[in-house]
């Protein structure tokens, strides 16, 4: 659940030459053209949310492994809550 703003010098690996887009299946979360949006901040949480329900209906080596993915998805929303900055400053 993000947008990526391509640049080629802010881009995580090396583009192919000549890309102007990435490569949709190669995104990275942790990329320099990776924008999330509020929106995208509670659809991380409520999915974590879903994930979280799914964990505890599982057996144990399949629900840590629900809890640990349910985790990371919130640590991705708290990061971008913890840097979102409006609209109005990134023009």
């Amino acid at each position: 659940m993000l947008i990526c703003a391509f640049k080629r010098e802010n881009a995580l690996r090396e583009p192919d030459p000549g890309a102007n887009a990435p490569k949709q299946y190669d995104c990275r979360p942790d990329c320099g053209n990776a924008i999330r949006t509020d929106t995208h901040a509670r659809l991380l949480r409520e999915r974590a949310a879903e994930i979280d329900q799914l964990a505890d209906a599982s057996p144990g080596p399949l629900g840590r492994r629900l809890k640990a993915n349910a985790d990371r998805l919130r640590e991705l929303s708290e990061a971008h809550d913890a840097t979102a900055q409006p609209a109005e400053a990134l023009t």
